[in-house]
């Protein structure tokens, strides 16, 4: 029995460790904006449709909350959703660009909580 309960708690701990090491955007690159994705060795057009892509996810995409105040108390930042007149939705602080399975580039959008590093 204590060999059955060693495995689940060593699995349990594997587990939260493999996802505590993925990272933010596993297999990509966070950009904030287009020259820093093509410092990243990316070229113009695969900037321009994943930032695109990133932007159309984050301001139009996402469910809203209901107002701003309520927005603000889980991120530090929040705008207008593009959609919803009444929404607010999170500011991302950048796009992560990742290879997609087909081959291609996507943006989608990397978000910052309170609680964790806070810039401007």
């Amino acid at each position: 029995m204590k060999i059955v309960i060693f495995a689940f708690i060593a699995g349990l701990l594997g587990v939260m460790g493999y996802f505590f090491l993925q990272g933010e955007c596993p297999g990509g690159v966070v950009v904030a904006n287009a020259a820093e994705c093509r410092a990243a060795s990316f070229d113009a057009a695969t900037c321009n449709a994943a930032l695109a892509a990133g932007h159309r996810k984050a301001y139009r995409d996402q469910a809203p909350f209901g107002t701003q105040d309520a927005c603000l108390r889980d991120h530090p930042r929040c705008a207008p959703h593009e959609a919803v007149a009444s929404g607010f939705v999170p500011v991302p602080r950048g796009t992560c660009i990742a290879r997609t399975g087909s081959g291609g580039f996507d943006g989608t959008p990397v978000y910052e909580r309170i609680g964790q590093r806070i810039s401007n």
